[in-house]
Formats: structure tokens, C-alpha cells, sequence
């Protein structure tokens, strides 16, 4: 106790400077709890009601959804893509004068194709007195009827469209 006594004035000083080090040191960790609580408040989003596992399982269950989503519609792109390809997008026309007679070309033949080179071929032949029109139905670039030339072309003009 001696001792104590003896170093009484610098134990005070001592111990006065180790509080004064100590209140910056609290300061300071008081200044980064605080950006830490901003950082962590817009991580939440400010809905301070939850804590930070409701909000990573709220989050997780709007991602299933989205995916489950993504999933639905990618299939349904699949099926637009799949009717798009049976649609007779593919036209190929041909014009001509099917008698030779003085006048205009006015028969025609159109074929309409499909991707796979399904569809139909459409033939009109006019002359003065009438105008018929035929149909016949194409697979992969065939017809089990007999095609004229003018319907061949139409034919091929759709396929290389």
C-alpha cells in the first residue's frame, strides 16, 4: 500500500488517460455500429420489422417462383416457336397464260409452305368463257397429284423463299 501511496498522483493520471482512451475508443465503434445499422437497413430495405432470416427466406421464395415462372414461359415460347413453324409462311407465285390466247396472265399458280415444306398449292386457270381452281396438298415438297409446271414452279419458288 506503500507503494499505492507513494505513486498516488500518477496512478490518477494513469487511470484518467486509459477512461480518456477509452470513451475515443467507444466513440469510435459508436460511429461504426452506426454505419453498419445504415449498411444493414438498406440491405433490408428499411422493413426493420423482420429479422435478416425471414427476409433471405422471403427472398428465396420469390426466386422459386421466378424460376417456376421462367420455367412456364419458356415452355410456352417452345409452343409459339412450334405453331409459328407449322404456319404456311413460306409463298411462291406463278403467273402465266394458261391457253396462249390474246390477254393478260391472268392463271396463276401459288403454293404456300410451311417450314417442312408442308402445305398447299393453289391453281387458277382462266380463260374468256370461265376460271376454275384447283388446290392440292403438298408433303415435304410433293404432291401424290400430278403437278403441272407452272405448280412446280410456285413449288419451288416457296421452298427457296
Amino acid at each position: 500500500m506503500e507503494i499505492v501511496s507513494q505513486y498516488q498522483n500518477e496512478l490518477i493520471i494513469l487511470l484518467v488517460l486509459v477512461s480518456v482512451i477509452q470513451l475515443f475508443w467507444i466513440f469510435i465503434l459508436s460511429i461504426k455500429i452506426g454505419k453498419t445499422r445504415k449498411r444493414l437497413n438498406r440491405f433490408t430495405r428499411g422493413e426493420g420489422n423482420q429479422n435478416l432470416g425471414q427476409l433471405i427466406e422471403g427472398y428465396n421464395q420469390e426466386i422459386e417462383t421466378m424460376k417456376h415462372e421462367l420455367t412456364t414461359n419458356t415452355e410456352k415460347i417452345d409452343i409459339i416457336f412450334q405453331q409459328i413453324g407449322k404456319l404456311k409462311g413460306r409463298v411462291g407465285m406463278v403467273r402465266y397464260n394458261a391457253f396462249g390466247e390474246q390477254g393478260n396472265d391472268l392463271s396463276f399458280s401459288i403454293a404456300m409452305l410451311d417450314e417442312k415444306q408442308n402445305g398447299i398449292v393453289i391453281t387458277s386457270i382462266y380463260n374468256r368463257e370461265q376460271s376454275n381452281t384447283y388446290a392440292k396438298p403438298i408433303e415435304n415438297g410433293q404432291s401424290s397429284y400430278r403437278l403441272s409446271e407452272e405448280e412446280k414452279k410456285a413449288i419451288e419458288k416457296a421452298i427457296h423463299t
